[in-house]
C-alpha cells in the first residue's frame, strides 16, 4: 500500500509534465505509456538482475553490491526514485539518475541525493524535464529528446536522397572518418558522444535501417532509424547520423530527416525520436530545422 502511494505521488509531481506531454503527442496511449515506464522503474528497486547489470562488471572501493540498487528514498521534504549511473559507461563519471520525485525545493532535493548515495562521491544528479523549467547556477544542460510526429514534420527540401549501402563496411567507414574528425574539432562532445560499434552499423545494414545521404553521385552521410524508446517515449529513434566533415554545414541532415519523415505516409502519427547532446549545437539546429523540437530535456543539478 505504501509503495503504491508512493507511485501516485510521483506520478503527481515531476512526472505531471510527462503525462501532460504524452496525451498531447500520443493521445490516450500516452498516459499509459508513462504509467507503465514508471511501474518498470518501480521493480528494479527489488530486483536482483538489475544490481547485477553494475556488479558484474564494476568494483569500486567502499561500495557493497546493494548500493547499485535502484531504490526509493522518502524525507519529509520529498520522496524520489532514482539509482546511480555512469556517464559514458566510465566509472570515473558517477551521477545519480532522478527517475522521478516530488521535491518543492531542488536545495532538498540535491542534499537528499548527496547523503543517500554518498559512497559513490558523485557531485551531480540528472533528472528529465521539459525544456526551461529547471535552470540556475548550478543547473548544466546534459541533452535534450527531440521528438516529432512524422505529419508535423516539414516537408522535404529534394536536397537529398536516401539510398542503401551496398558494402555495410563503407558506411563503418563513414562513421569512423566523422568521428576521427570529431576527436581533433571538439573533444569533449567526442568525450560525450560515442560512435556507433560497427557490429551495430552492420545489424542497421541487415535490418534495412540504414541509409547513405546522397547528394548528386556523392554519399554525403549516413542516416540510421530504428523502432526504440527514450524513457517511456517510444517511437523510430534515430541511432546514428554523420555527415562526412567536407560535406558539413549544407544542412544535409536535416534534409535527410525530412526525406525519411516523407516516406512514412502509411505511419504519420508514429514519433521520430532521439536524444542530442548539449554542446552538439549544430545537431540540435538540425533537429529544429527538420521540425523536431526538443520536447524534454536532461540536466545535472550540482550536488553540495
Amino acid at each position: 500500500m505504501r509503495r503504491s502511494h508512493l507511485y501516485q505521488r510521483l506520478l503527481d509531481g515531476s512526472l505531471r509534465e510527462h503525462r501532460e506531454l504524452a496525451l498531447a503527442v500520443f493521445d490516450a496511449r500516452g498516459a499509459v505509456l508513462v504509467a507503465q515506464w514508471l511501474a518498470d522503474e518501480f521493480a528494479k528497486v527489488d530486483d536482483p538482475a538489475y544490481v547485477r547489470l553494475f556488479t558484474d562488471h564494476v568494483s569500486l572501493p567502499g561500495v557493497t553490491p546493494d548500493q547499485y540498487a535502484h531504490r526509493l528514498v522518502e524525507t519529509s521534504h520529498g520522496a524520489l526514485l532514482g539509482g546511480i549511473r555512469f556517464y559514458g559507461r566510465d566509472v570515473d563519471r558517477p551521477f545519480v539518475e532522478v527517475v522521478a520525485h516530488d521535491f518543492d525545493e531542488l536545495d532538498a532535493l540535491r542534499e537528499c541525493v548527496h547523503r543517500e548515495w554518498s559512497p559513490f562521491a558523485t557531485r551531480f544528479a540528472r533528472l528529465r524535464a521539459r525544456p526551461g523549467t529547471i535552470r540556475g547556477a548550478r543547473v548544466l544542460l546534459d541533452q535534450g529528446v527531440h521528438l516529432a510526429r512524422y505529419r508535423d514534420m516539414a516537408a522535404p527540401d529534394g536536397r537529398v536522397r536516401l539510398a542503401p549501402f551496398q558494402d555495410a563496411d563503407d558506411a563503418v567507414a563513414v562513421v569512423r572518418r566523422r568521428y576521427e574528425r570529431l576527436a581533433v574539432d571538439a573533444p569533449g562532445l567526442a568525450r560525450n558522444v560515442p560512435q556507433a560499434d560497427p557490429d551495430d552499423v552492420r545489424r542497421w545494414h541487415t535490418a534495412g535501417r540504414l541509409h547513405a545521404i546522397v547528394v548528386g553521385d556523392d554519399v554525403v552521410g549516413l542516416f540510421a532509424v530504428a523502432p526504440g524508446r527514450i524513457g517511456w517515449l517510444d517511437g523510430d529513434e534515430v541511432n546514428e547520423e554523420v555527415v562526412d566533415a567536407e560535406y558539413a554545414g549544407h544542412g544535409y541532415a536535416a534534409s535527410a530527416q525530412r526525406e525519411w519523415a516523407s516516406r512514412q505516409t502509411d505511419d504519420g502519427d508514429r514519433s521520430l525520436v532521439g536524444t542530442i547532446d548539449g554542446h552538439n549545437v549544430a545537431s540540435r539546429r538540425t533537429a529544429q530545422r527538420a521540425g523536431r523540437p526538443a520536447v524534454l530535456e536532461d540536466v545535472f543539478l550540482l550536488l553540495p
